[in-house]
């Protein structure tokens, strides 16, 4: 058999306690969420602000940086590249020119010159491949002083490709122009 139940009450008892227990504790529960996402917030401003001032740093360094390479490339396209070149080979010549020896020139052609020749004048050219070109005035005793001075610049080792120029004849005296390369110890290339 089945007990009976009365319920004398004129409503029935609910018991809401575990229901607001349940209530609180969600409560609370959100409440420090909320306070630490905004802690968390908090500190990202400030573990981030020195970071975003270097962001900001390093944006305005590339800013100028950016100027700077934009005031040089104008500046660039502003220079004229053929009389820069140009420039460049007449100061290459004229170094090359001041570094050539005089005194090993003048005493190979003493040794080279047969005796019965002198040398009037000579002109020094200079090549890009370090050769030098000498146009060379000089006056011999005899009429075979132009064959035996070519014959004599073929021979060494330090002249080459001697060709006359122009021969004259004055009196007892023969006048020639001769051309010759000649190749220095320290060659020096103009570039």
């Amino acid at each position: 058999m089945k007990p009976i139940h009365l319920n004398l009450a004129s409503r029935p008892f609910r018991d809401y306690r575990p229901v607001y227990a349940a209530v609180v504790i969600m409560a609370l529960l959100t409440a420090f969420l909320a306070l630490n996402n905004v802690d968390t917030f908090l500190r990202y401003r400030t573990e981030t602000k020195t970071t975003r001032a270097n962001i900001a740093k390093l944006e305005q360094q590339i800013a100028d940086e950016q100027r700077r390479t934009e005031s040089f490339a104008q500046r660039l396209r502003g220079v004229d590249l053929k009389l820069l070149a140009s420039q460049t080979e007449f100061a290459n010549a004229q170094l090359a020119e001041r570094a050539f020896s005089w005194s090993e020139l003048l005493d190979r052609l003493e040794r080279v010159l047969p005796t019965d020749v002198r040398l009037l004048s000579v002109s020094p050219s200079f090549e890009k491949d370090g050769l030098v070109h000498l146009s060379m005035t000089c006056i011999a005793k005899t009429g075979e002083g132009l064959t035996a001075t070519i014959n004599r610049f073929n021979g060494d080792q330090h002249f080459a490709n001697a060709f006359p120029a122009s021969e004259t004849v004055n009196g007892t005296e023969y006048h020639f122009t001769l051309g010759v390369d000649y190749r220095p110890s320290i060659a020096r290339r103009v570039e």
